[in-house]
């Protein structure tokens, strides 16, 4: 384990959004560009600019959006068909010239169910690893279920190069006269706070760098079927079986 305060010199939360390049193609004459990032979680305006990258670089960048949620009339079966689905269309997407997929729940409401995005994004990492696919593109996730540290360690451990946690960002703005803070010094002090707990997360496994945690896949899954895990967790340990995708596609929709 490192001492991720005394030892902060080893660490950096700096991520790189894109393509990635050959690491072994010492000769290559045009590696492909990507973003950087000081830290993976993106507010609004980050957002709005990843949404209009295109725009911004001559072409050099291309956003595509992934949204995760699907009619509440589709009931519980409605999941797996959605996934199935993404994921095709997140390789069709990348092969028509995007290289950033942003995978969004914001369009959740009374009528729209959201896909767990965990489960949305590795399953989208996984399907983009077997396709050969995963380094010609970059993951954000947009969703307002991540809120604690744990959450945005997950995220990270399963390919997500940037986080966009939407909903504590308006519920802060929403707490702030509350808290007798302004809305843009309460989202900064949020952000700061999961710095040093996803720092501490990577430490605590020697990890220094979130590039080399990013998609790295360290954890145990706990109450989970074997089968469920294999497909949209591959490589990921279970030793306690559970819940497979039907209770969680129920208890997403109730």
């Amino acid at each position: 384990p490192i001492d991720p305060i005394r030892e902060a010199l080893v660490m950096s939360l700096v991520s790189f959004i894109g393509p990635r390049p050959n690491l072994l193609d010492i000769n290559a004459v045009n590696p492909p560009i990507r973003l950087e990032v000081s830290q993976p979680i993106l507010d609004f305006e980050g957002m709005a600019r990843l949404r209009s990258i295109e725009r911004h670089t001559g072409g050099k960048f291309k956003s595509y959006e992934l949204d995760v949620v699907y009619p509440l009339s589709w009931g519980s079966q409605g999941v797996e068909a959605k996934l199935a689905s993404l994921c095709a269309e997140a390789v069709d997407a990348l092969k028509s010239g995007h290289n950033i997929l942003v995978i969004t729940d914001r369009r959740m409401d009374r009528e729209h169910v959201a896909i767990p995005a965990l489960l949305a994004l590795s399953a989208i990492h996984q399907h983009l690893v077997r396709e050969g696919l995963r380094t010609t593109a970059g993951l954000v996730v947009e969703t307002g279920s991540a809120r604690e540290v744990h959450h945005f360690a997950l995220l990270a451990g399963y390919g997500a190069e940037a986080v966009c946690p939407w909903l504590a960002f308006e519920t802060l703005a929403d707490m702030a006269p509350a808290l007798k803070v302004e809305a843009k010094e309460a989202k900064k002090r949020f952000v700061k706070a999961i710095n040093k707990g996803i720092l501490k997360v990577m430490s605590k496994m020697g990890i220094s760098t979130y590039q080399s945690y990013c998609g790295a896949q360290i954890f145990d899954a706990v109450g989970l079927k074997a089968d469920f895990v294999a497909k949209y967790f591959a490589g990921t340990h279970t030793r306690i079986e559970g819940v497979g995708l039907a209770e969680i596609a129920e208890e997403t929709v109730r």
